[in-house]
């Protein structure tokens, strides 16, 4: 089910154009991304200036997520069927790596959920824009 939902929104994303506006571009979102881990740290007051759906961070974070999902697939496979795939369990560096790969990509998105719940409670009115479907940012 994660495969074939990731393959469906891969395809959107790609046929809609949705990619220019949500993958992290350096020249366009580094500033930005690294002015809102500043503000969200407190350690600097004035807000980042807007810069459409989603700031630079945002946007830095959500390609890392997209960017790492395939190594979660690849690596469970490789770890649920070692046998059948002995050449993905090899590329992976063995039962063992795949494992901790596996492992680490959990804990990586389990740090994304846990800072997307933080972020969603200091912001509760973001969480009902996303569920409810408000207000968008203009770009």
């Amino acid at each position: 089910m994660f495969t074939a939902n990731a393959l469906v929104y891969l395809a959107y994303f790609i046929a809609s154009g949705a990619w220019r506006e949500r993958l992290f571009s350096p020249r366009r979102d580094a500033r930005n991304a690294w002015e809102t881990v500043l503000h969200d740290l407190r350690l600097r007051r004035a807000a980042p200036s807007p810069v459409g759906l989603y700031n630079g961070m945002q946007r830095l974070v959500y390609t890392g997520v997209l960017a790492i999902a395939p190594l979660l697939v690849a690596s469970g496979l490789a770890i649920y069927k070692p046998v059948q795939l002995p050449r993905l369990t090899a590329l992976l560096g063995g039962y063992d790596a795949a494992r901790a790969i596996h492992l680490g990509v959990l804990v990586a998105l389990a740090a994304f959920l846990v800072v997307h719940v933080v972020q969603a409670v200091l912001h509760p009115r973001t969480l009902v824009d996303m569920t409810a479907g408000g207000r968008r940012a203009e770009a």
